[in-house]
């Protein structure tokens, strides 16, 4: 368990809890406010101009109820729209389940704060420049704003595509789809977005790539192997043979069974378990609850037979067939 680990389980208590509902609770409120009520809706969007010439600081904080797309009157996106929310819900409680409190909220709101200071930056060097004025920089400026919520939903699946990016979903519960696919088309999806956006558009997207990018780098050790894991994993993959025969020091009775000591048919406790010999082993590294009191196991259901690992390898390591 390294340091990061260490640290975020130590402070769990820290996190706010839920708090992927929250987010959803607010998308649900931005959807009811922009079409009940949307001279209101437009005050929570995160118009760089009124936020920082015109000093409205609360946008920097309500943009979060801000809609990730429109749908208008169609009949298709009313229908897809509940779909899509729990959709991110699941990936929202999933994230926590495997992070921690903590570490979610680290990522979730460690965006909403760079998207804030990329955009404050673009909004002061727009400011000096003198160009707020211009017609194509207030349409950015809209469309910035409008498309906001997109962009962090994407930047929450892309960090899911990490732990999970071999998971099929089943996209309209007909299409099945892998997790990684999917992660490819949102970043093409962001890139296309880079290409045809302003000033604006391209520093929130860069701020939700780049909060990926950092969280990344510092759990780099969970989910890239090190050379002396690969070499470890070679060398177990290259000297592990099925046993084909029966242990020599276990008794059988005629019709296959195992002999205990006695008459009893109940194994005894602790029975084929000698002390010093470990109940748990991954598969890659070869550490054992020995080792480390505090890892956790889990076997694997895609590798062909009963691989255990640890927590750092169970989601990096390669199946075997």
């Amino acid at each position: 368990m390294n340091k990061t680990t260490k640290f975020l389980k130590k402070h769990e208590d820290f996190g706010i809890p839920y708090l992927y509902f929250i987010i959803m609770i607010c998308t649900i409120m931005g959807y009811i406010l922009r079409y009940s009520a949307p001279e209101a809706y437009l005050k929570l969007l995160l118009n760089p101009y009124e936020a920082i010439v015109n000093r409205q600081y609360w946008r920097f904080f309500t943009w979060i109820f801000t809609v990730p797309y429109e749908i208008g009157g169609s009949l298709w996106m009313m229908l897809i729209l509940p779909i899509n929310l729990y959709f991110y819900y699941t990936i929202g409680r999933r994230l926590e389940m495997y992070w921690g409190r903590l570490m979610y909220n680290l990522y979730v709101l460690g965006g909403f704060l760079l998207i804030n200071i990329f955009v404050i930056l673009g909004g002061i060097l727009k400011y000096n420049l003198g160009l707020f004025k211009s017609t194509m920089f207030i349409t950015d400026e809209l469309y910035a704003g409008t498309n906001i919520m997109r962009f962090v939903y994407i930047s929450i699946f892309l960090a899911f595509t990490v732990i999970g990016g071999d998971g099929i979903v089943y996209m309209y519960f007909v299409l099945p789809l892998k997790m990684k696919w999917l992660g490819y088309i949102d970043l093409l999806i962001l890139l296309y977005y880079f290409i045809i956006g302003g000033l604006f558009t391209k520093l929130i997207v860069v701020a939700s790539i780049l909060n990926y990018f950092i969280y990344f780098f510092i759990n780099k050790k969970r989910y890239i192997p090190s050379p002396s894991d690969l070499k470890r994993k070679r060398k177990f993959k290259s000297a592990y043979k099925p046993k084909s025969s029966k242990p020599k020091d276990i008794k059988y009775n005629s019709d296959g069974t195992i002999k205990f000591p006695g008459s009893s048919k109940i194994i005894p406790p602790g029975y084929g378990n000698p002390t010093g010999i470990s109940i748990h082993k991954c598969a890659v590294c070869g550490r054992t609850e020995n080792d480390d009191p505090n890892l956790e196991f889990r076997f694997c259901s895609k590798c062909n037979g009963n691989y255990e690992y640890c927590s750092d390898h169970l989601y990096t390591h390669e199946h075997i067939q």
